[in-house]
């Protein structure tokens, strides 16, 4: 959840600091928050711009489908993420590496689109977005 949606739920800053002090709660980046039960792959596609995208996506979908437990998903590399068009710039990987104290996690895969980026839920794409999204990726014919 972002900052903006816990105030709106009558979360203040202090409270806030106490649910993360207290593990109920983790910063993912600045301004983002989730549950410490997240799965690695989700918060680490979090950590570097958005929601799973793609062959990540897919892979994701496809291991909720078999009722395999998204903590199980090992992180596909390269991890295809996607942010909204008007996204800036995402974080360095090494960036991420050395503020979250984790693995250097390689370039992602990054898919600019609005439209994609609300297709699905906050941890992925929609499936048919996937597939589209698999279907034209060009790094995947690299």
């Amino acid at each position: 959840m972002s900052t903006r949606e816990l105030r709106q739920l009558g979360i203040d800053q202090t409270t806030l600091e106490l649910y993360r002090d207290y593990g109920s709660l983790q910063a993912v980046r600045q301004g983002w928050h989730c549950s410490p039960r997240l799965p690695d792959v989700i918060r680490l596609a979090w950590r570097l711009g958005g929601p799973l995208a793609c062959v990540s996506a897919l892979d994701l979908h496809q291991a909720k489908e078999a009722g395999i437990a998204i903590s199980a998903v090992s992180v596909p590399q390269p991890l295809h993420i996607v942010v909204p068009a008007n996204t800036p710039r995402t974080p360095r990987p090494a960036l991420i590496a050395r503020r979250w104290g984790i693995a250097m996690p390689c370039n992602p895969v990054i898919h600019w689109s609005t439209a994609d980026y609300l297709s699905g839920d906050r941890q992925a794409v929609s499936r048919a977005v996937a597939l589209r999204q698999a279907d034209h990726c060009s790094a995947l014919r690299d």
